[in-house]
């Protein structure tokens, strides 16, 4: 094919002109379209754009610039993204996809709390025995003669004169006093309080996410371009992590279309509303007790002792047996009082309520 040149006479006109060789001689060449030594290579420039021989150019196709061509997002769900999982080892965006886009969670583990409830020692007082009584026999006797020792009404446990029994006095025919019998105490029970045991706390019972799910965008060089009007070129990072490309929206939805069909719910987080139903303690109260020592005096100011520090409790009456039969009983006295908690029975304390997932999203992945 001739050269195209642009000539301009030397009297100032300019044409034209096809011709298989030009000559400069009169005429003053002004520009040649011979693009030197390398015009066979003008089809492609430096930036790897082919030339289209109509002055258009076209891309590099995606995957040559390192992505993938993906299908259009279904109406009304976000771009394509990349989107990985893991129930361990901590993500973060490839440098291919380096724009954080979400971090959310699935697979949420929480069963239900161990509860547990308790009721505190019981609380009480006690009351201190209401009777004393000689026999004129031993103690283990069938049938002996009785005479009142009694304490006051009310008895705090102070030295106490009432009702004293004279020394040598004499019934039916023997000794009144041979042997003394203290009545027993009484345990007078308040109940127990509740005591709410702290909540056990195992691996089971504290709310855990199983699959952290990472969303990332990114665009691969020169674009979206290179993959026709039914798709666009997203990133292809080289695993692991192994990313999808997935859509999303917000809410619990399903997938539409062909393309995007593995669907997944994922959640921004969590609010904790298990509970514990209150705890009571039964009123019953069992295993209580109430003990206290008995000093017995032959005067009446509770200064010389027959008997000293006796040990009496709740449980039952004692008898105590006193030789040589007949010795005066002028005073009597009570000392270390004490009330000994007992146990009661605890209710409630059944677990009730549930974890509930916040804001879910639905992703919608490519198989």
């Amino acid at each position: 094919m001739g050269t195209i040149a642009v000539l301009r006479l030397a009297f100032g006109c300019t044409f034209i002109a096809l011709c298989s060789a030009c000559y400069v001689g009169a005429l003053e060449v002004i520009g040649i379209g011979d693009a030197g030594p390398d015009a066979e290579d003008a089809g492609t420039n430096d930036g790897g754009v082919e030339d289209g021989g109509d002055g258009g150019v076209e891309a590099k196709s995606c995957e040559a610039r390192g992505g993938q061509c993906v299908p259009l997002r279904p109406i009304g769900w976000s771009d394509p993204i990349l989107v990985a999982m893991s129930s361990g080892h901590l993500l973060k965006c490839p440098p291919e996809a380096p724009v954080h886009h979400f971090t959310k969670y699935t697979e949420l583990i929480a069963g239900p709390l161990n509860c547990a409830c308790g009721c505190k020692p019981s609380t009480g007082t006690c009351k201190l025995p209401t009777t004393m009584t000689a026999q004129n026999a031993a103690c283990d006797a069938p049938e002996t003669a009785v005479t009142s020792f009694d304490p006051p009404t009310a008895w705090d446990g102070a030295c106490s004169n009432t009702n004293p029994i004279a020394a040598g006095k004499q019934c039916d025919g023997k000794a009144c006093v041979e042997s003394l019998t203290i009545g027993p105490m009484q345990a007078v029970d308040e109940g127990c309080e509740v005591e709410e045991e702290p909540i056990l706390t195992g691996t089971s019972d504290v709310p855990r996410w199983g699959v952290t799910v990472l969303g990332c965008e990114g665009f691969p060089e020169g674009g979206e371009v290179g993959c026709g009007s039914a798709a666009k070129c997203t990133p292809n990072p080289a695993p692991p992590p192994a990313f999808l490309v997935c859509v999303y929206q917000e809410g619990d939805l399903p997938c539409e279309g062909e393309s995007y069909t593995d669907r997944f719910v994922i959640y921004s987080g969590y609010d904790d509303k298990r509970t514990c139903t209150d705890c009571t303690c039964a009123p019953e109260v069992d295993g209580s007790l109430c003990t206290a020592t008995a000093s017995i005096y032959a005067d009446s100011l509770c200064q010389t002792p027959l008997i000293s520090g006796y040990p009496i409790s709740s449980l039952d009456e004692v008898c105590l047996p006193l030789t040589p039969p007949g010795p005066a009983l002028g005073s009597k006295t009570l000392s270390d009082v004490k009330y000994h908690p007992g146990t009661c029975q605890p209710s409630g304390g059944e677990p009730t309520g549930e974890v509930e997932r916040l804001r879910p999203s639905t992703i919608c992945c490519r198989p």
